[in-house]
């Protein structure tokens, strides 16, 4: 892997001018997994689009997010699991550790070096919509200019429909010295080949932990920062424990309810962090991973009354944005803020495709979720799996969510271990599960595991929560034995059942 500041960006192929027409039935500005799904669904029902990428196609998940950042995970996990099962331990000198040149070896193979053209490129391009390359911007009602590095620009018309799916980027927080230090973002945590000797990681949430757990198998020293009261605030508080006590056994040193004051890049390139408090912190580099903000700058939406201050793009369940009757404007995937996953973009990549040509073929179109055209899962029931060591797996309410949409739940919790674990990992440290069933009808709204190889058993209660199915009806569902689902077993007797 090249360092990150030598990456082409902006490669100069797919020049606008090599597109056949400069009018589409759908103009797409972004590249993720959205505008894939629906682009792909779309040609196939005879339309035509064209998707406008600034940076490298395929957005952030293949290249910055997702697939490089699991990639570095997995090692660390398969490693701890191997090292837990008898015949196949005494194989492994564990004291050697991971082979971490083999494990960036690997994430470099999952991201095609970073090669659009090796992987995203011709995937995208299946599809069968066209690519461009350059900045979209809105310049009128289905009007986009396209802008490329060079300067030259191009107007393009949509028939139908502009979709913006621009996804997100980092928010670095206003911290005196820490955008003068560089520190890391995601995208440098996610392709470095090197591992820095002692790591500050600066926030808690789903991908702080997450570079926490790949770090620290690395074998860097590694400090979380937080100003939350514990980890992982948007899961359950006992998930957010467990995974901070795993954390403080493997050697990381968190600070939690804390705040970063100052930052400062030393001469010889180690980082200064003063902490609200406590006693100031020397490391090798600092990985800001403190939230996100929707990518709404220049491209245009302010003449359409739209914020641009990196809110999210308010949309109805048929992922319009509600600015006239015409209903020519989407917003799909991070951008819209309702779904910040892949898999969220997905979702909504198949509803647009559904709302796109309902509305090319009926007048009195209206939004339902019973035919697919109106996004109902990401109120209700998105889930979602955070890849530290152990896993966390959550779909729908907790108990805080349920608490502030006033809704009465009651909650019921057990050990995630079966003899399936047990069976799988010598040693395998108890875990737990924990279901949210709504109090008057007794249907589950939302659940939540945490331990080793827990995430395969989340999808079974996003199908229950989506399905509304009641505690009674998932008494006869019966799990396999031996397995990780049985954890189902030890939610039901904790239940009463």
């Amino acid at each position: 892997m090249p360092p990150y500041n030598t990456i082409n960006l902006h490669p100069d192929s797919h020049h606008p001018s090599s597109l056949p027409t400069d009018t589409f039935d759908v103009i797409y500005i972004g590249s993720g997994w959205s505008t894939h799904v629906s682009a792909t669904r779309l040609t196939k029902a005879g339309m035509t689009s064209v998707i406008i990428e600034a940076e490298l196609f395929g957005g952030e998940c293949p290249f910055w997010a997702c697939v490089p950042s699991k990639a570095l995970l997995r090692p660390g996990e398969a490693f701890d699991e191997v090292q837990g099962v008898g015949g196949a331990k005494e194989r492994v000198d564990s004291a050697k550790g991971l082979d971490v040149d083999a494990v960036m070896q690997r994430r470099d193979t999952w991201t095609s070096n970073w090669d659009e053209e090796k992987m995203m490129v011709p995937y995208i391009a299946s599809s069968g919509a066209h690519l461009v390359r350059g900045y979209g911007k809105l310049i009128g009602v289905k009007k986009v200019k396209v802008t490329t590095s060079t300067g030259e620009s191009f107007i393009l018309t949509a028939g139908q429909a502009v979709v913006v799916c621009t996804g997100s980027e980092p928010l670095i927080p206003k911290i005196p010295g820490l955008t003068e230090a560089k520190p890391w973002t995601p995208r440098e945590a996610v392709s470095t080949s090197d591992v820095p000797k002692h790591l500050l990681v600066l926030g808690a949430g789903v991908v702080g932990c997450e570079m926490v757990s790949a770090f620290a198998s690395f074998g860097a020293k590694v400090t979380l920062v937080s100003s939350t009261a514990e980890i992982l605030p948007r899961v359950d508080p006992e998930a957010g424990a467990i995974i901070r006590k795993r954390f403080e056994k493997q050697g990381v040193n968190v600070h939690l309810s804390t705040t970063v004051t100052r930052v400062q890049r030393e001469e010889d390139g180690s980082l200064i962090a003063e902490l609200a408090g406590k006693p100031e912190v020397k490391v090798s580099e600092i990985l800001v991973a403190a939230g996100r903000k929707s990518r709404t700058n220049g491209i245009g939406l302010e003449q359409f009354g739209l914020a641009i201050d990196g809110s999210p793009i308010n949309v109805d369940d048929s992922l319009c944005v509600p600015s006239d009757s015409s209903s020519w404007l989407y917003a799909v995937g991070d951008v819209n803020g309702r779904s910040p996953t892949t898999h969220g973009a997905k979702y909504h990549g198949r509803i647009l495709a559904k709302v796109l040509l309902a509305r090319k073929n009926g007048a009195n179109f209206e939004p339902k979720e019973a035919d697919g055209t109106a996004a109902a899962a990401d109120r209700y029931a998105i889930p979602q799996v955070i890849f530290t060591h152990p896993n966390v797996a959550s779909v729908g309410l907790t108990r805080q969510k349920a608490a502030a949409a006033g809704r009465k739940v009651k909650e019921i919790t057990a050990l995630a271990k079966t003899e399936g674990a047990e069976l799988r990992m010598d040693g395998y440290e108890d875990g737990w599960a924990q279901w949210i069933v709504d109090a008057e009808s007794g249907k589950l709204v939302g659940a939540t595991f945490v331990g080793d190889n827990v995430a395969e058993l989340l999808h079974a209660s996003t199908v229950a929560v989506v399905g509304g199915m009641t505690l009674e009806q998932l008494a006869h569902a019966i799990p396999s034995f031996p397995t990780m689902s049985e954890v189902y077993l030890n939610l039901l007797e904790a239940a009463g059942f």
